[in-house]
């Protein structure tokens, strides 16, 4: 498997369209929605790979439940790091790494959201991807993923996504 995506150099230049400036609306949904929310792990440990700007990591972070976001990116997280100085005071952390083989903590993770990371993901990806969640996600864990853009271009980043693919 190989993503020919430059991340770093899109990060370096500013070439970041995705970067929507503040948490997700479907996120904010899932916890407006009381029968939603009484879903999702008030505790724990969470992941957020492919968190860009952090806006759904600081989101999602509370004084039970640390979350770490992750990109593959130096520069995003040099970013977030110089934009969240304080961030460990806040239950939140960000750290550099490959998702596919970043060391995960031993008891694994509670909760994963993932929203744009599997559609920046070549689509070859994606048997290694949700393999790599049901090893890192604990046994009654919750894995949020949103499907975006729902749809059957061609190419990507992102790449097309719809209940078939």
């Amino acid at each position: 498997m190989k993503d020919n995506t430059n991340w770093d150099s899109l990060w370096e230049t500013g070439d970041t369209a995705w970067d929507a400036g503040k948490p997700s609306p479907a996120l904010v949904d899932l916890f407006d929605n009381p029968d939603t929310c009484s879903l999702i792990p008030k505790h724990g440990q969470a992941l957020v790979p492919g968190c860009g700007l952090g806006y759904d990591v600081v989101f999602l972070a509370n004084e039970n439940r640390h979350v770490t976001g992750m990109d593959l990116s130096p520069t995003c997280v040099d970013l977030l790091h110089k934009n969240h100085p304080n961030a460990t005071d806040h239950n939140y952390q960000f750290i550099c790494a490959d998702f596919f083989k970043f060391d995960v903590p031993n008891e694994g993770y509670d909760l994963a959201y993932d929203y744009t990371f599997l559609c920046a993901l070549p689509p070859d990806f994606r048997p290694a991807w949700a393999a790599r969640y049901a090893q890192i996600i604990k046994k009654d864990g919750v894995l949020i993923t949103l499907m975006f853009p729902i749809d059957t271009h061609e190419g990507g980043p992102p790449f097309a996504l719809n209940e078939s693919l």
